[in-house]
């Protein structure tokens, strides 16, 4: 799975499910693929767990593995480091998410395409989710706009009839 690196509302950008269990490193060139096919830009860096090793670089992206850090780097780069490698621990729960709430638990398609399909309905599911919530925070802020706006213009009008009293 990939998804943004924004936070709080992660959006997947990227869902494969694979028949078989590859190794870490072999899952990367795919989605990275879905995500071609789909026609997104392709990121400049992803961030990957200690399981993605081998490849630095595929398809002119940055594969970034946590390592241990230098003696040469300072308090600031081992910080920051720090900071970037635990956004990939923020996938975890939005596994389980779609596990739990969006049926990603239990396959309900058959044959071999049926867990890909599964895999992109729940991921369809949790980006509509979010986009809902970002739909609902914008209308919330604009009706909060129009509401300030009439009720000042009605508190001037007011205060101009007594001024003209």
């Amino acid at each position: 799975m990939i998804t943004t690196a924004n936070k709080g509302k992660k959006i997947i950008l990227g869902i494969k499910a694979f028949l078989q269990t590859p190794y870490d490193g072999h899952t990367i060139e795919p989605l990275l693929e879905q995500m071609e096919t789909g026609g997104q830009k392709l990121p400049k860096e992803l961030v990957y767990d200690r399981g993605g090793r081998g490849k630095s670089e595929i398809k002119g992206v940055k594969i970034s593995i946590p390592s241990t850090p230098r003696k040469k780097d300072t308090a600031y780069q081992k910080q920051t480091k720090r900071k970037k490698f635990r956004t990939r621990a923020a996938i975890e729960p939005i596994i389980g998410h779609l596990k739990t709430d969006f049926r990603l638990a239990q396959n309900y398609f058959l044959g071999e395409t049926g867990p890909q399909i599964n895999a992109l309905l729940s991921a369809t599911a949790w980006n509509m989710k979010k986009m809902m919530e970002i739909l609902k925070e914008k209308i919330f802020f604009y009706f909060l706009n129009l509401i300030r706006l009439l009720f000042n213009r009605n508190i001037l009008n007011e205060k101009l009839k007594m001024a003209a009293c």
